[in-house]
């Protein structure tokens, strides 16, 4: 009669153990899926990562962006705009800013410009018609001060406080330099604006040393 040779014996799973081994497996798996969301959570996203430098400024004052600068001088609004001898009427309320942008140490324009609501939505430029400066419709030359006017659509019920933003590049602000400013707009005003229905005729660009 043969004797068995020494070695380890191999024993069936129990339930008991099938059901502790399934568990032991899905807290881990737990684990890792929670450790993955607090990391995720605390780390910032390519967006938030490489947002634009947003360089705050109020009414009448200079802002720096990098390759101009920008002064906000006034707002006005109302439910048509007159550009060249044509009118454009709109469904919400036309914003209209006068800005003077002066070029730094090179040749520059305006590729953007939006308005921004409190709830984060952004009312770019109006590509309705061709803009003075916005949406680098003309090279800036440097030193010399360019006043001109710039046209919006929002709704009347934008959320205010509303911002305007400048930024020289058209397409790609991230990481880079951009101007805002607070629009002296409240509810009651836009929708005052809405109500008058008035015609306002945007200036072609001036210099303005």
């Amino acid at each position: 009669m043969s004797t068995p040779p020494d070695g380890p014996r191999h024993r069936r799973p129990t339930p008991a153990g099938r059901v502790l081994a399934s568990s032991l497996t899905a807290g881990a798996l737990v684990v890792t899926v929670a450790a993955g969301g607090w990391l995720r959570d605390r780390t910032p996203d390519v967006d938030r990562r490489e947002r634009p430098f947003l360089r705050s400024g109020a009414v009448g004052t200079a802002v720096d962006v990098r390759t101009f600068e920008a002064t906000l001088l006034d707002v006005r609004g109302g439910t048509k705009v007159s550009r060249n001898g044509s009118e454009h009427d709109t469904g919400g309320v036309w914003l209209v800013v006068r800005v003077r942008i002066v070029a730094r140490a090179a040749p520059s324009s305006v590729g953007y410009a939006a308005v921004v609501d409190d709830r984060g939505l952004t009312y770019l430029a109006t590509g309705r018609f061709v803009q003075g400066v916005a949406q680098g419709g003309r090279t800036l030359q440097p030193g010399i001060g360019v006043v001109a006017e710039i046209a919006f659509e929002v709704p009347v019920d934008a959320a205010v406080p509303l911002r305007l933003r400048l930024a020289g590049r058209a397409l790609d602000q991230r990481m880079d330099a951009m101007a805002q400013v607070g629009l002296p707009v409240d509810a009651e005003t836009l929708r005052r604006w809405r109500v008058e229905a008035q015609t306002l005729t945007i200036a072609p660009p001036e210099v303005a040393p």
